[in-house]
């Protein structure tokens, strides 16, 4: 069991989210675990979020509560709010989700020796059983699982402190929980925790669902995958050989992305199939080379979905 006087840091950025900030903070201030600060970072909010984020902060003395000058953007304001905790493990907090009570308990105690530790979620208002993730044996076993698809939902996530150096700066592009995921995978220092912990939700003001409704994203995913792999090629503790795979990976991609036919990917996809797609169903022979070409396919015309 964890020790008690361990300080957890709840990093929340928040951005015009008036509407279910309240209900999140309530959640976050009635967990098991009592030894928390939370850092907020509000990223310039032009509604009444910060009105009743200075209310919260005035009643609640573990609310440390910050505002950006101009708006940063979610990678960067979640890069401030990590950079600006204090705590020994650190979790990271959307602002419109509900966490379960025991959600920070539960995950410290989980943790072990990794740096990272991700569970599932539920949707608010979904069926029971409609978790976030679905395939309850994610498979660790090497890095090259995550390149081409994310898995570790930010909102679920809890880290050592320990983890940060490895950690910022984020990437520019792309996602941050990407990002961690990748990093906390390569150096095979996460765990996943098959429990719904946080329920999450998604509504019509949320950025997925102003994009799921206006068919941008599957641009958007291919956009994401292609600014992930230049990112992971530089990540700093890269040895050689790896590097030099998801450099070939990410040149393979791109040249899919941008609408060209690559062999190049499908051939990567072939050689590699059980490592990049571990959590897939086992495929051999003639599926392999059929889902290959599928999903090369699939890339070059996401990326004629270009609506920006």
């Amino acid at each position: 069991m964890v020790k008690k006087e361990l300080l957890v840091s709840i990093a929340l950025c928040s951005y015009n989210g008036e509407k279910y900030i309240g209900q999140q903070l309530d959640s976050i201030l009635n967990q098991t675990y009592k030894n928390i600060e939370i850092v907020i970072v509000d990223d310039h909010s032009t509604d009444g979020t910060f009105d009743i984020l200075r209310r919260y902060a005035v009643e609640h003395p573990q609310i440390k509560l910050f505002r950006n000058e101009a708006n940063l953007g979610f990678n960067k304001n979640f890069e401030k709010a990590i950079s600006l905790a204090s705590g020994d493990y650190i979790a990271i907090s959307d602002q419109d989700d509900i966490w379960l009570p025991e959600k920070i308990e539960t995950l410290l105690n989980s943790i072990g020796d990794n740096w990272l530790i991700f569970s599932n979620s539920s949707y608010i208002g979904g069926k029971p059983g409609n978790n976030l993730l679905h395939k309850a044996g994610l498979s660790f076993s090497n890095y090259k699982s995550i390149l081409l698809a994310n898995f570790v939902t930010g909102h679920t996530t809890l880290f050592k402190k320990e983890f940060v150096e490895h950690l910022l700066p984020f990437p520019l592009k792309g996602f941050y929980d990407w990002w961690m995921g990748f990093v906390a995978l390569y150096h095979g220092k996460i765990i996943f925790l098959d429990m719904p912990l946080t329920q999450h939700r998604l509504h019509e003001e949320s950025v997925m669902q102003r994009r799921l409704s206006s068919g941008e994203e599957s641009f958007q995913q291919v956009k994401a995958t292609s600014h992930m792999l230049s990112a992971f090629s530089r990540y700093k503790g890269l040895s050689v050989a790896d590097r030099r795979f998801i450099i070939e990976l990410k040149n393979a991609y791109r040249k899919t992305y941008r609408r060209k036919r690559s062999f190049s990917l499908i051939q990567l996809i072939v050689t590699n199939y059980r490592e990049l797609f571990s959590n897939y169903k086992v495929r051999q022979g003639l599926s392999v080379l059929n889902f290959a070409f599928k999903y090369a396919g699939k890339v070059r015309t996401r990326a004629t979905l270009n609506l920006t």
